[in-house]
């Protein structure tokens, strides 16, 4: 129910004099960070973000260092690309701004891995039959740890 008020708000403010400029600015930004998720390398592009694009200058926020560096190798191609697809963008910019709050969909999605039924009796015949050893200890932790997760 907010999402259609915010939705009902925000055409509605699009509409205003005042605010067109404004809309029509964030629509070409979206319709180039779009443009940019199709041309640069998808590793890279999921960790970048477009900032400003202000009488022909573009921002590009990255993620980290290592990709701004690799970013900057790509400039002269990722130009050529945006030119290619109608923006007139004469210089990009790279700039690093690093939010250690985001974690990628395929950071969340990284899931404990559980051990079948037929690896734990394994394991646990394993760790009956050896001998008290560091390698005792660590299979019956992990046997600990994996009765934890199932509970």
């Amino acid at each position: 129910m907010a999402a259609r008020k915010i939705n009902f708000y925000l055409g509605s403010l699009r509409l205003t004099s005042e605010h067109q400029r404004l809309f029509s600015y964030t629509d070409k930004l979206t319709a180039m960070q779009q443009v940019f998720m199709k041309i640069a390398p998808p590793q890279l592009a999921q960790r970048c973000a477009l900032g400003a694009f202000v009488e022909g200058d573009l921002t590009i926020y990255a993620g980290s260092g290592a990709i701004a560096a690799k970013l900057r190798q790509m400039l002269p191609s990722l130009l050529l690309k945006f030119r290619a697809r109608g923006y007139e963008v004469t210089a990009i910019r790279i700039a690093v701004q690093a939010n250690y709050n985001s974690i990628t969909e395929t950071e969340r999605a990284v899931k404990r891995l559980e051990i079948g039924e037929a690896g734990l009796e394994s394991l646990s015949n394993l760790v009956s039959v050896l001998p008290a050893s560091p390698l005792r200890t660590a299979v019956a932790q992990l046997l600990k740890g994996q009765a934890k997760s199932q509970e």
